[in-house]
């Protein structure tokens, strides 16, 4: 039995602000036997690193590493996993914000002391990296009453045999409503970039009285430079009724995961679109008539574009295989045990949440050629129910 959409709506969107999303930061990562597939916990100011041996599908822990900022930590590895990228607060106040970059070694365990420690107080999140050229992207925020109001994407360049930025250099600027007199308010982050490295999107979402809204752009990448070209919009959607829609950029594709209110059942959807300007035609249309999942659940594209990963309940997550040529997505009969919490980077492993109350995190392999999950893995015990965590690779 399905529970309520508005149930698997909250899920998804709590295990995503749990992981911090980092498999929206990065694309479809080339598949190499030389990975070395990691896991980041975050527990106060202590960051453990483990590996996960993609054949028993245990993990090992590899490495500790004490951070002197640890509220609000986001990680974003480097394109090979040879350098971190680690954001945080100092405390509560959230008065002084820090990105210091780290050196890995073969296990990916970050190294003291840090290459790099750059005061970021305007830094607004965390970062993304072009995985086919060395550039660093940010976004800094100018502050507004009450919100802030001017955003600006900055590139940086990183050296290769260092990790280190430097060369800050202003992209684009967004100026967007500030909530003054809690009227509209907006934010913007930065998705990530399609598997060539050459366009990069981003996501304006904006809050209202009784409703939110999102556009997503996209930009063209000069792979020399580093510049972006100017902004195109590639999709958008608005919604008064207590919804909304979550938005991937996968693997080329664009997927639309549909909740069009809170208390309605099964009227949600799974939209596939091709990723160009004003796309408005999808490739699959996937309602609760085609597939149950669809119309009840609301899912996560896995890395490939081939499969979505749909949540039925509070303790199981479906596994759908998108067909493309036939516009339809259909049902795989495997399933995972838990909540979906992350994939590994090529889509290889995937890491399932285990308890609500300690999100211990279950490995399972994934087989993408035939969709079938690997479920006999083991498990990485969280010290605490706060814990941030982030997946990466290192070559």
């Amino acid at each position: 039995m399905f529970r309520a959409a508005c149930v698997s709506l909250i899920f998804v969107f709590s295990t995503f602000a749990l992981c911090q999303n980092s498999d929206r930061q990065n694309p479809l990562a080339p598949q190499s036997s030389s990975a070395v597939q990691v896991v980041y916990v975050v527990d106060g100011s202590i960051l453990t690193t483990y590996d996960i041996d993609p054949q028993t599908l245990y993990p090992t822990r590899v490495g500790t590493l004490t951070v002197p900022e640890s509220t609000y930590p986001i990680i974003n590895p480097s394109a090979d996993g040879h350098f971190l990228y680690y954001s945080a607060f100092n405390d509560a106040s959230q008065s002084t914000h820090v990105l210091l970059v780290y050196a890995t070694d073969a296990t990916g365990a970050p190294q003291n002391p840090p290459v790099q420690r750059i005061d970021a107080n305007s830094l607004y999140g965390g970062v993304a990296i072009d995985p086919k050229a060395n550039f660093l992207y940010a976004i800094y925020a100018a502050p507004g009453a009450p919100y802030y109001t001017t955003y600006t994407i900055r590139r940086f360049v990183i050296d290769p045999n260092t990790g280190r930025i430097s060369q800050s250099q202003a992209e684009a600027t967004y100026s967007l409503p500030n909530g003054a007199e809690g009227t509209e308010y907006c934010g913007l982050i930065i998705l990530g970039f399609n598997p060539a490295g050459t366009r990069l999107y981003d996501e304006v979402s904006c809050g209202y009285h009784g409703g939110a809204s999102a556009t997503y752009n996209e930009r063209g990448v000069n792979l020399q430079t580093g510049a972006l070209g100017p902004n195109a919009q590639v999709y958008s959607w608005s919604n008064s009724s207590g919804g909304g829609e979550y938005v991937q950029f996968v693997n080329g594709l664009l997927f639309d995961f549909v909740n069009p209110n809170s208390y309605e059942q099964g009227i949600n959807s799974v939209d596939i679109y091709p990723v160009k300007p004003n796309t408005s035609t999808p490739i699959v249309q996937c309602t609760a008539s085609m597939l149950q999942a669809c119309g009840y659940a609301i899912g996560v594209a896995h890395p490939s574009g081939k499969y979505v990963f749909m949540g039925v309940s509070q303790d199981s997550t479906q596994i759908d295989k998108v067909e493309l040529s036939a516009h339809k997505i259909v049902d795989t009969t495997n399933y995972i045990p838990y909540q979906f919490g992350q994939f590994s980077p090529d889509g290889t492993l995937v890491y399932a949440i285990s308890d609500a109350s300690t999100y211990d995190i279950e490995i399972y392999g994934f087989d993408v050629a035939t969709g079938a999950a690997r479920t006999n893995g083991g498990v990485i015990v969280l010290p605490s129910g706060l814990d941030v965590w982030f997946t990466a690779h290192r070559y």
